[in-house]
């Protein structure tokens, strides 16, 4: 005889084998898809490394973090000084009455008060003046050449004026307009129908003038007390170029766009015989420096990168223990104690590199870090003198905006006039 109990258990053991199986074929799918994704997100991560990496500047960081406002709310935090403007004296004063009531056309008589509002405002677009020069010619009794007499206004070649040249230039430059746009812009403002190569023209002559200044910028740029020095990719006529920006202490910029990245750019640029402090990023160029300042700003994104791991973290969270002592100690104005405190870190920096050396995932971080050891905190030698290429970063900024509106120069004479 079969008891129900024993055959109840017999169909529970049964449906329990059947879930059982049914699980560890589901299991099975999971860990299917589980390794799918997981190849798919290691291979974004490497396409994702060829857009933004630590080497990334922050200008062209696409998927930056949005700060957060400490109120939790759009708009200046509590305490932000407004920007209302302040009025000077009126260049003109309108005194502006009536007679009637707009309701009732009664009289109105004598005003009880008078309000006072003051505007600003730019007069009409001033038509295109022409000047004629008569330009009296000599001949030199002595040597027998001719003489030509000058004027300041009077350009040496060209038919539009200095003021003209510079509005076009701050049109196409400071503005960012496309020659195209600025044509249509001199003509529905100011009356004057140029063409597109009269306007190139007009900015090539623009170049050639500031041919001297940038050649002046240059020699105060090699006698600084440092320069820093950064570089990006540019395109002329399709082609690989570079954009190198030299910014001195005095803030002084030279822009030097040329098919190299290499040392011979910065040798030719600096000269043969510059020795002095320059603040730069890791680009093995600048090795054959004799004082070189290594960027923070580009370590901290380095070892940012690594901060998935715990020993990653670890290591983050000392670089950036380490930035913020560095910085409190450029706040002192006694030199004896700014040298003791390089020496100091320099041997924590030491110390570091050995402590995480042995940590094979961090290997990359270590070396960028042990690369630069000598060099991480030469700006306590120099009052002055900070620790990140940022200023360099910054004068770059504004020519890759432009690199993103033209894509390239169609020659290599528009890169260097650019660059003048």
């Amino acid at each position: 005889m079969v008891f129900p109990v024993e055959k109840d258990s017999d169909n529970y053991i049964l449906e329990m084998e059947r879930t059982i199986e049914l699980l560890i074929a589901e299991n099975s799918k999971l860990n299917e898809t589980n390794a799918v994704l997981s190849k798919e997100n290691e291979d974004l991560k490497r396409r994702l490394l060829m857009y933004e990496n630590p080497h990334t500047p922050p200008a062209l960081q696409r998927f930056k973090p949005k700060p957060i406002n400490p109120e939790g709310k759009r708009g200046a935090p509590k305490g932000h000084k407004g920007a209302t403007r302040i009025h000077g004296e009126p260049d003109e004063i309108i005194h502006v009455q009536t007679d009637k009531c707009p309701k009732c056309r009664n009289d109105l008589g004598s005003p009880i008060r008078t309000e006072k509002k003051k505007i600003f405002d730019i007069p009409p677009p001033q038509k295109i003046k022409v000047t004629e020069y008569d330009l009296d010619v000599y001949k030199c009794n002595n040597c027998g050449i001719e003489v030509k007499a000058k004027h300041i206004d009077c350009p040496q070649s060209g038919d539009m004026g200095i003021y003209l040249l510079n509005y076009i230039t701050m049109l196409k430059y400071n503005l960012r307009g496309v020659i195209r746009k600025v044509q249509e812009f001199l003509l529905a403002n100011n009356d004057l129908n140029l063409s597109v190569k009269g306007i190139n023209d007009a900015l090539l002559r623009v170049g050639d003038a500031c041919r001297s200044e940038y050649t002046a910028i240059q020699e105060r740029i090699r006698r600084s007390k440092w320069v820093h020095i950064d570089e990006t990719g540019f395109h002329v006529n399709g082609k690989k170029y570079w954009l190198w920006a030299f910014r001195s202490a005095e803030n002084d910029v030279l822009i030097v766009i040329v098919d190299s990245r290499g040392r011979d750019v910065v040798k030719e640029t600096m000269g043969e015989d510059f020795h002095g402090p320059a603040i730069v990023d890791g680009w093995r160029v600048y090795s054959y420096l004799t004082i070189i300042q290594r960027c923070w700003a580009h370590l901290i994104r380095e070892v940012d990168a690594f901060k998935s791991s715990e020993k990653g973290k670890e290591l983050s969270e000392e670089i950036h223990s380490m930035f913020k002592e560095l910085k409190e100690s450029l706040k002192s104005e006694d030199m004896d104690d700014r040298r003791l405190m390089k020496e100091k870190y320099g041997k924590k920096m030491e110390d570091l590199v050995k402590r995480y050396d042995s940590y094979g995932k961090l290997h990359k971080p270590v070396e960028y870090i042990r690369n630069g050891l000598g060099n991480w905190f030469t700006c306590l030698l120099y009052p002055g003198m900070e620790p990140t290429n940022n200023l360099a970063e910054q004068a770059i900024r504004e020519h890759v905006v432009i690199r993103k509106i033209i894509g390239t120069f169609r020659s290599e004479n528009g890169s260097q006039n650019y660059q003048y």
